[in-house]
């Protein structure tokens, strides 16, 4: 009888909504405040994966106590092992810091909204070694919009597929009211003078409730919020030469989303989501190189600075079924989104990548995202299985970012130098299925997975995983997992139209630019011409050298059709304790990351450049002997994109709370250490992350109107990699690293802040942010990759009804 059921359920199951995803919002069983709930009695895998050593939950009163400036990755970065950093190793960008999940990289962390997956991000084009001049995707809802944030690591996100093999970041929006309730608010923040710090103005409101009595209802909410841009020469003081790191952008948000839930029976759902945000930034000198004081981009940056440059205009529409049958819970959803990033041109050459070369122009990249999914639970007993399928097709179209010619360095038989087009697609679909095994009475609770993806770039992938937590008596539990993660290539690394160029200054270190390569034997250069100290024509560390490296070589940087998916074996395991409010746990993480995607992933071929060749002149600092240095350019290394890396990355997270005062003050501190951070083709780190971080809360509760709270951050140094990737990080003379590894020491910021609540109708609330004013200036080449915010005074007032 129990397996005719079960073939019964998993058959409704399919042929109710083409299948489910490991992507939907919460499962039927999660309490929904204030409005009719959809009843459940057994604990489904997802619901125990958020119970893993992995995972972590921010409220909606930790995001009162603790408000954010603009971007929840401010709170989600306090959370054990989750830092900020860029995708690129060298810290470009560094102002423009996003969630890192156990150091795997933002573009390994998945962003979830109401458990809809977020990709906005992929708008922006991608450029040499990851970078993207985007802030992500942690900022397409208001904080005060928020009813909590779910944060899961390691092998409890691997269910989630593409995009998690750090972990996602589930942001829940609040939920619509069975009577009419709203709030109105307002956020302010004032960097202290000086500082030379842009401030933050903030507004919103939401209002939602019945439009039919325990039928129908609404929720609406909006919000604008100004942060003026960090003065364009902050960081003057700790920059030399024509490198000039800027600080932080400024960004014009507004946002507006509806919700229409439907309740057509006490166990069937249907809800509506609609939304609309618009992010502007306001320009003040930031370049993917941090050198806006070179003259060829300097003309184009400083009638800039202040202006709007960038805008992203994102839309998306869901509509949800949730519903209970006798046999298990079904949900099932269709969702379509867009994004319009509309900016103006930016350069696709060496230097001058990611700079802006035109003051007039803007150019459209519109990414469409259809999804659809559905995911059935069911109750067997001991077992909770889930099974389900997901799916959808991804297009881009940027046409702009395919501009770059081929005259100056020779041209690539198969591509045309002119007119590609910038259209790409990506079709995927997965099938999952889930077991949570209920035993010893509840106290061993085991979660096998597999996951099987098909996507049109790359074929199928397999993702298995196993999940369990054993209860060694009523306080202490041991826990732990194995998964093996995805991500598939996005939509630049796969467009064969794409393509980038580098000098031989930018041009990677590898066995194609060797002498003792045949390919790349180039001794017919002549000297150029030039002033000063050159010794011409008889310069001995002309083009190349027997033994050494040929400096004459440029390199042009293509997409790849055919690439593989990254993936990751991610496992941890550890322990946690639990009595009378007191928590302690400890865990070890260990992700061996393989197939990484690096833009010279594989060799191609070596081209002709024209006859003439180009000279250009080489900086002294790149050679021992202080004199100018010539080339030619007679030849150019292809290199497309493709799987080449790999890397580990080990730790160990843990926290620990203390309820000192029952109900009146509570100390929390968690950590993270990371004991092993290499890409393993160079040796570098993966990302440029502090070493341990710790983040310790002290929340007293003094009245049942006031409480106080103080917080304190400590980060651990952060290294560089000191072994050359490019030509520019090498002597001419015999290929010796002028690298250095830079550190950035240990420092802490304090946090202070004082909040009133008037019979929850009147919420006041008042701080400090790094009260002793610690400063950190962003410095090109260093580890200072970002500005850490000075002193600022916030203000938080709400009004609800």
């Amino acid at each position: 009888m129990q397996t005719k059921l079960f073939r019964l359920t998993v058959l409704n199951a399919l042929l109710l909504s083409g299948f489910a995803t490991a992507e939907t919002a919460p499962a039927a069983s999660e309490p929904v405040a204030d409005s009719a709930e959809l009843e459940t009695i057994y604990i489904t895998a997802e619901a125990q994966a958020k119970q893993q050593l992995g995972s972590s939950l921010i409220t909606k009163q930790d995001l009162q106590r603790m408000p954010v400036t603009n971007d929840i990755s401010e709170i989600v970065s306090k959370m054990p092992g989750v830092t900020l950093s860029t995708n690129s190793p060298g810290g470009a960008r560094g102002n423009k810091r996003q969630i890192d999940i156990r150091a795997m990289g933002p573009e390994n962390t998945l962003i979830l909204i109401d458990g809809k997956s977020v990709r906005s991000r992929n708008a922006e084009r991608y450029g040499r070694g990851g970078v993207r001049n985007t802030r992500g995707d942690s900022n397409w809802v208001p904080p005060e919009m928020i009813e909590k944030i779910e944060v899961l690591r390691g092998p409890a996100a691997a269910r989630y597929g593409s995009g998690a093999m750090g972990g996602v970041v589930n942001i829940r929006t609040k939920s619509i009211t069975r009577e009419f309730h709203g709030s109105v608010g307002t956020y302010i923040e004032q960097p202290q003078s000086g500082t030379g710090q842009g401030a933050t103005r903030r507004a919103n409101f939401i209002v939602s409730g019945p439009i039919v009595q325990d039928t129908l209802g609404f929720r609406l909410y909006g919000s604008l919020n100004k942060t003026s841009p960090d003065d364009f020469d902050i960081n003057n003081s700790v920059n030399t030469g024509t490198a000039l790191s800027a600080g932080r952008e400024g960004v014009r948000n507004r946002d507006i989303a509806g919700r229409l839930q439907w309740d057509i029976s006490p166990t069937q759902r249907l809800i509506f989501d609609a939304s609309y945000s618009r992010q502007g930034n306001i320009y003040n000198g930031d370049t993917q190189s941090s050198n806006v004081l070179v003259p060829a981009v300097r003309n184009v940056a400083f009638p800039l600075i202040g202006s709007e440059t960038a805008r992203l205009y994102r839309q998306s529409y869901t509509l949800t079924h949730r519903g209970n049958w006798e046999w298990g819970d079904l949900e099932s959803y269709i969702s379509f989104d867009k994004t319009v990033n509309s900016r103006l041109p930016e350069g696709l050459l060496g230097s001058t990548e990611g700079a802006y070369n035109s003051t007039t122009g803007f150019s459209d990249s519109i990414l469409k995202n259809y999804r659809f999914g559905s995911r059935a639970d069911l109750p067997l007993g001991r077992h909770t299985l889930t099974v389900g399928a997901e799916g959808g097709r991804s297009v881009l179209d940027d046409a702009a970012s395919m501009k770059q010619t081929m005259q100056t360095y020779g041209n690539i038989p198969w591509l045309a130098s002119t007119g590609r087009s910038g259209k790409g697609s990506q079709n995927d679909f997965a099938i999952y299925v889930e077991d949570n095994i209920s035993l010893n009475q509840g106290r061993t609770f085991l979660t096998p997975g597999l996951r099987w993806d098909y996507n049109t770039a790359f074929g199928s992938n397999f993702s298995p995983s196993f999940n369990f937590s054993h209860a060694l008596n009523d306080n202490w539990r041991i826990k732990g997992g194995i998964a093996r993660a995805f991500k598939a290539p996005n939509l630049y690394q796969t467009q064969p139209n794409y393509m980038l160029t580098n000098a031989s200054h930018g041009c990677p270190i590898d066995e194609h630019n060797r002498w003792d390569n045949p390919n790349a034997q180039n001794n017919s250069a002549t000297g150029g011409t030039g002033a000063g100290n050159d010794q011409r024509p008889t310069n001995p560390y002309l083009n190349s050298r027997p033994g050494g490296f040929d400096w004459g070589r440029a390199c042009y940087f293509v997409g790849n059709k055919d690439i593989k998916p990254e993936t990751s074996i991610n496992k941890e395991i550890g322990f946690e304790f639990n009595k009378d409010g007191y928590l302690a746990s400890l865990a070890y993480f260990h992700n061996d990351y393989r197939n990484r995607i690096i833009d010279n992933g594989e060799f191609v071929t070596t081209i002709d450049a024209p006859p003439s060749g180009y000279d250009r002149d080489v900086r002294r600092t790149n050679n021992r002997a202080d004199i100018n240095i010539w080339r030619n350019y007679t030849a150019t290394n292809v290199y497309q994109w493709g799987n080449r890396g790999k890397a580990v990355l080990a730790g160990f997270e843990g926290n620990v709370t203390l309820p000192l005062i029952r109900d009146k003050l509570n100390f929390s501190t968690n950590f993270t250490y990371f004991h092993r951070n290499e890409e393993k083709f160079y040796g570098n780190p993966v990302s440029i992350v502090p070493k341990y971080t710790i983040n310790s809360a002290l929340n007293w509760q003094i009245t049942p109107e006031w409480d106080l709270n103080a917080t304190y951050t400590r980060y651990g140094r952060q290294k560089t990699g000191s072994r050359p990737t490019r030509f520019i990080d090498v002597y001419y003379e015999d290929g010796g690293s002028k690298l250095k590894e830079h550190e950035l020491g240990s420092y802490g910021v304090f946090g202070l802040n004082v909040g009133y609540n008037w019979k929850d109708t009147v919420s006041l609330r008042a701080g400090v942010n790094n009260l002793f004013d610690k400063t950190i200036l962003r410095t090109a080449g260093t580890a200072r990759t970002y500005n850490e915010r000075r002193r600022s005074f916030f203000f938080n007032a709400r009004y609800s009804f």
